[in-house]
């Protein structure tokens, strides 16, 4: 399995504009090809930074699924045009994972499941944090989602962490961490 983790830089103040359009009219479009794992803001480090996480069997597969959402007219049409002017900068990082969890297994097995669209009576975020590290050893005592190696991208070889916050610090993560990031899902996000 092939993991692509992309970063979004938002124009400031955009980043809950952005989400807001994307979990009413733009999350039922774009898993109708690609296999969403997680959808996730920043509350720290880099703001207004969108990241989102997708797995592939292979390079071959994410060509077809991306090439599928090139083609949807829905997304082209509707999510584009009011969604990717509020993007300043966009870029990946292809990773393989290392360890995994209940959690990221179940997502990744319901990793093509069509997501509907929200209202306005859904919340936006989820109630816990998440936090994203990059390097550092993984920290005993806090709920491990998934860590992979960097294989193409920024920074080949470097090792990224993802963390669940539901009753512990999440700053506990911090500690030796080359770079930390508190991150809300959205609640569309099955990593949440």
């Amino acid at each position: 399995m092939l993991y692509e983790l992309r970063a979004y830089d938002l124009m400031p103040d955009k980043g809950p504009a952005y989400l807001d359009l994307f979990r009413k009219n733009g999350v039922q479009f774009v898993t109708r090809h690609l296999p969403m794992l997680g959808y996730w803001l920043t509350d720290t480090g880099a703001l207004n930074r969108l990241y989102h996480l997708w797995a592939y069997k292979s390079l071959d597969e994410r060509l077809a699924c991306r090439a599928g959402l090139a083609g949807d007219a829905d997304w082209n049409d509707g999510f584009m045009p009011k969604g990717f002017p509020l993007i300043v900068s966009q870029r990946n990082m292809m990773m393989q994972l290392e360890t995994s969890s209940e959690m990221l297994d179940r997502a990744t097995a319901a990793r093509k499941t069509v997501h509907p669209g929200q209202d306005d009576a859904t919340p936006m975020f989820t109630p816990a944090y998440l936090s994203l590290t990059m390097e550092g050893d993984v920290v005993p005592g806090v709920e491990l989602l998934g860590r992979w190696r960097v294989v193409s991208g920024e920074q080949p070889g470097q090792i990224v962490t993802l963390y669940r916050h539901e009753t512990d610090d999440p700053m506990a993560t911090a500690t030796g961490a080359a770079r930390h990031e508190l991150l809300r899902a959205i609640t569309c996000s099955p990593l949440r």
